[in-house]
C-alpha cells in the first residue's frame, strides 16, 4: 500500500486476453483466440508454461524503460529473488528451462484478422542463452506489440495468485475486462473462454476448473463478487470496478486494447 492506496503493477494486455500454456506440453504449435485477437506460438524446442513464464513476463512488464530496454539485475541471485523464486539449484534450473523456451518461440498475432506480428521472436536473437543471470533483451516486435499496452493490476492480488497459473490468468483477464467493458452486461460463451484459457481439458472439465479458480480470484478481487456469474451456457459479466486505476503520469502505459 502507498498512502493507503494499493500498489499498482502491470502485465502485458495481450497475455491478459490470451493465456499461455499452463502445464508442460509436447506441442510445437500453440493457438489462442479471443474472437478479435488471435495468437500462435511456434517452437523449435519446448513451449514456455506454468508460473515461471508468467513471473518472467510480469518482471519484464514492470522493469521495462520507455525505450523498451529491460532493467536487468546484476546477479543471478538478485534476478531469482526479483522473480519471487528461491536461489537453489532447482529454481535456477527451472528458470533456465523457461527462458530457453521463450528464446525458442516465434509469435504471430492478429487483431481483427489483421496480422500485427508475424513469426517474430520474443527476445533478440543475439545472446538469447541464459548466462550468469542475465535476461536477453526484447525483440522490436515484442517491444511494440506485446509490451505495449500494459494492464494495471493490484500487486497484492498478483502475489497471491501468480503461483497458480489459471487463477492468475483469470485475474489478469478480469482486470483487463474491467477497463474494456462497454455495456452494463456482457455475456461470453464457455466455448469462447475455452479457446482463450483451456490447456488439455474438455469443455465440461474446463467449466468446473474455471469455477474453482474464479472462487480464488474473488478472494483477491472482491469487486467482482456477484458481478461475474457462471451460467450454464455463458459467463455473465456485470460491469464492475477496476481493481486499480493507472497513474496519470504513466504515459508509456495504456489499458486500451482490442477484445
Amino acid at each position: 500500500m502507498q498512502n493507503g492506496e494499493p500498489e499498482i503493477v502491470y502485465y502485458p494486455s495481450l497475455f491478459c486476453q490470451l493465456s499461455l500454456p499452463m502445464t508442460s506440453t509436447e506441442q510445437k504449435l500453440f493457438l489462442r483466440d479471443s474472437g478479435k485477437v488471435a495468437m500462435q506460438l511456434s517452437t523449435t524446442g519446448h513451449l514456455p508454461y506454468g508460473t515461471i513464464t508468467r513471473r518472467i513476463l510480469f518482471y519484464i512488464a514492470n522493469h521495462i524503460s520507455r525505450s523498451g530496454m529491460i532493467n536487468i539485475p546484476k546477479s543471478q541471485a538478485s534476478l531469482l529473488r526479483a522473480l519471487g523464486l528461491g536461489t537453489s539449484g532447482a529454481d535456477v534450473k527451472r528458470l533456465k528451462v523457461q527462458l530457453q523456451a521463450f528464446s525458442d518461440i516465434t509469435l504471430t498475432v492478429s487483431r481483427d484478422q489483421e496480422t500485427v506480428i508475424s513469426y517474430a521472436p520474443l527476445f533478440e536473437q543475439s545472446g538469447v542463452r541464459y548466462l550468469n543471470g542475465i535476461l536477453p533483451q526484447l525483440s522490436e516486435p515484442a517491444k511494440q506489440q506485446i509490451f505495449q499496452p500494459l494492464t494495471p493490476l493490484n500487486k497484492s492480488a498478483v502475489e497471491a495468485l501468480i503461483h497458480t497459473p489459471f487463477a492468475f490468468d483469470l485475474y489478469t483477464w478480469l482486470a483487463w475486462r474491467a477497463v474494456s467493458l462497454k455495456k452494463p452486461v456482457t455475456r461470453v460463451s464457455w466455448l469462447q473462454l475455452h479457446r482463450q484459457f483451456a490447456s488439455n481439458q474438455n469443455l465440461a472439465a474446463f467449466k468446473q476448473h474455471f469455477k474453482r479458480q474464479l472462487a480464488l480470484v474473488t478472494l483477491a478481487y472482491p469487486a467482482i463478487t456477484d458481478k461475474v456469474i457462471c451460467e450454464s451456457e455463458v459467463l455473465v459479466l456485470k460491469r464492475y470496478q477496476p481493481h486499480v486505476m493507472p497513474r496519470p503520469t504513466a504515459t508509456k502505459l495504456s489499458t486500451a486494447s482490442v477484445e
